[in-house]
């Protein structure tokens, strides 16, 4: 049996914090490897531009072919509809049951789980890691961690990393007013977005 954890998210653009937060994962909680899983219609993006899911998946898979333990995963990609967290982890369970999964959130999530679409079931398949970008009190994670786990009958565990102020909404705003982000995104991620005119920007 292997511990995977699964990043998933829209990746729009994928950047460094998103690496970041699966490395700290990774080596805190000795994971075996990480998937990183784009999202193909995420429920919490209804009625928002989403970029083209092959931009997206092009970008995450330069981001992370250089990085150890990283692996690219079009699971949801391959499927119809809206992709719900819960709906993915109970096909995954069926598909590899000794596997043991590791889902990745943010801090901000951790709070917001008790809204998401069937949370029972997304506890019952995995563990929960939030990770704390050095922008939450780390006691009310904590609580929070317990409260949930207490609740939904699941392990939530929290991941430290440091702060880090970026994120994809704050990429493209940039990009489209012309403000440099290069220290934002993986090198091959900046290059390819620059040289192929992504996001708005002139070839």
């Amino acid at each position: 049996m292997g511990k995977t954890g699964i990043m998933g998210g829209t990746f729009d653009p994928v950047h460094c914090a998103h690496l970041r937060m699966a490395r700290c994962a990774m080596e805190q909680k000795k994971l075996d490897r990480v998937l990183f899983m784009p999202s193909k219609k995420p429920p919490h993006k209804a009625g928002k531009d989403v970029s083209d899911e092959r931009l997206r998946a092009r970008l995450v898979r330069l981001a992370i072919e250089d990085e150890e333990g990283f692996c690219f995963s079009d699971f949801e990609l391959r499927r119809e509809g809206t992709t719900y967290t819960a709906k993915t982890l109970s096909l995954l369970k069926k598909q590899c049951p000794k596997e043991e999964f590791y889902f990745i959130m943010g801090s901000d999530s951790l709070f917001q789980f008790a809204y998401w679409y069937h949370p029972e079931e997304i506890a019952k398949h995995a563990v929960i890691l939030a990770v704390n970008r050095g922008n939450m009190d780390a006691g009310q994670m904590e609580e929070q961690a317990g409260l949930l786990a207490e609740r939904f009958h699941g392990r939530f565990e929290l991941v430290q990393m440091e702060k880090m102020d970026v994120s994809s909404s704050l990429i493209r705003e940039k990009l489209i007013k012309g403000e440099e982000v290069r220290g934002m995104l993986p090198k091959k991620v900046y290059e390819y977005i620059i040289e192929n005119g992504c996001y708005g920007l002139d070839k």
